[in-house]
Formats: C-alpha cells, sequence, structure tokens
C-alpha cells in the first residue's frame, strides 16, 4: 500500500501535466485540418451552441476547438440510436462560387463537406465570417 501511493501521486501529476497539451493538442489539429480543407480560402469555424437547437457560436479562441467544447447534442427518444441535433463544428469557406460548409467529425477525425440535405434539415447557417488567416489571430482561451 506504501508504494502504492507515490505510484498514484506521479501518474496523478502526469496526467495534470499532460491534460492540457492533450486538450490544446487536439484544438491545434482541428485548426490544421480546417486549413487543409479550406485550401488557401478564407475560412472560419463555429462550434454548436449548447443552449439551443441548431444554433452555431463562432470559434473565438483554441478552447473553442478542444473536443471538451465541441461536442454533439443527441436527441434522446428512449433508444440509443438518436439522431444528433446538431454538428460539433462547422467549417465555413468562402470560395469564388460561393460558400462551402464542412462538417467535424469526432469519428473520422476529419472535416466532411455537409450535404444540401443536412444543410436545410439541421438548418445550418453560417454564424461567423471567413479570414484569410483565421487560426492566427486566435487566442489560447
Amino acid at each position: 500500500m506504501r508504494k502504492a501511493r507515490p505510484v498514484i501521486l506521479r501518474l496523478g501529476l502526469l496526467l495534470a501535466v499532460l491534460s492540457p497539451a492533450i486538450l490544446f493538442g487536439t484544438a491545434n489539429f482541428v485548426l490544421y485540418q480546417a486549413e487543409k480543407a479550406a485550401d488557401g480560402n478564407p475560412f472560419c469555424v463555429q462550434y454548436a451552441n449548447q443552449s439551443s437547437i441548431a444554433r452555431y457560436t463562432p470559434v473565438r479562441s483554441l478552447w473553442e476547438l478542444t473536443f471538451v467544447a465541441m461536442h454533439v447534442r443527441y436527441l434522446s427518444l428512449g433508444g440509443s440510436d438518436g439522431g444528433p441535433f446538431s454538428l460539433p463544428g462547422v467549417l465555413v469557406v468562402d470560395k469564388n462560387d460561393g460558400t462551402e460548409l464542412w462538417d467535424w467529425s469526432w469519428r473520422i477525425i476529419g472535416w466532411q463537406p455537409v450535404s444540401e440535405g443536412a444543410r436545410q434539415a439541421l438548418r445550418i447557417e453560417a454564424a461567423c465570417t471567413p479570414e484569410p488567416d483565421f487560426g492566427k489571430t486566435l487566442p489560447v482561451v
């Protein structure tokens, strides 16, 4: 029992040190993937507002790109196979021929284009204004 306490203490200390690094490493990865999907075009990211259905809030810090802040609300109607009310994150890309919307998926760990059907069904609209250097101006929190 005496030997277990120092091990548990070291493990707790290690987790306390690594947790912020893991969170913000994830946020930087999400941002990197957004830059890749935007392919040099102005873009911005918005995440699901947890207080209402299908409404999005513009990302204003790296914290809002972490998996803690950017997650999905699920509809629970007595079954475990409920569909999402909203997408965890939406990438808005400004292209010459219009605005493209991309959905962040924690399942595939990447952005995928939002279909027109999903866009209408979930009432997804751009809540942020695409910028050429979106990620370079984001503060940590």
